[in-house]
């Protein structure tokens, strides 16, 4: 691609793990590099508690506020290598599973690029007893675009 980048539009899944803040270092150095637009993306998941709590109260306030609240604080982590070299980031809470919420946001929104942690905080219960596969498994598996997978 002779005149044109190759990556313009980053998306980074957060979920305040080490390797998906690793990631976040990573997209930061591959966005200043190809003055790419990045989107950091925190997928508010459901955990069994939640779900049994909005049962119990349907989709009562407080519990909205406080999954809103703690994406926020964790993207606003996410975002720290990405002020330090001076790149504009978007942010985005979405409620629902997380790689269901990763891929859709990436095939809606266009990107070149995912850029992701290896393993994360949550799905533990899902993978251990119902046999599913990891959230970055599954993106790798059917993401519209490439997928950088950070380790610590």
């Amino acid at each position: 691609m002779i005149g044109s980048r190759l990556i313009q539009k980053i998306l980074v899944a957060t979920d305040g793990s080490e390797p998906s803040l690793k990631a976040a270092q990573y997209a930061a150095e591959i966005a200043k590099c190809n003055k790419a637009e990045v989107t950091l993306i925190y997928a508010a998941e459901a955990t069994s508690v939640t779900e049994f709590v909005r049962m119990a109260f349907p989709l009562s306030e407080p519990l909205s506020k406080d999954i809103h609240e703690t994406g926020m604080l964790i993207i606003e982590r996410a975002k720290k290598p990405f002020l330090e070299a001076d790149i504009a980031v978007r942010s985005k809470i979405i409620e629902g599973f997380a790689a269901d919420v990763i891929l859709d946001e990436a095939k809606s929104g266009h990107y070149d690029l995912i850029a992701m942690g290896s393993r994360g905080t949550s799905g533990t219960l899902r993978r251990v007893f119902l046999g599913i596969g990891s959230v970055a498994e599954r993106v790798l598996g059917s993401a519209p675009c490439p997928v950088l997978v950070a380790r610590t």
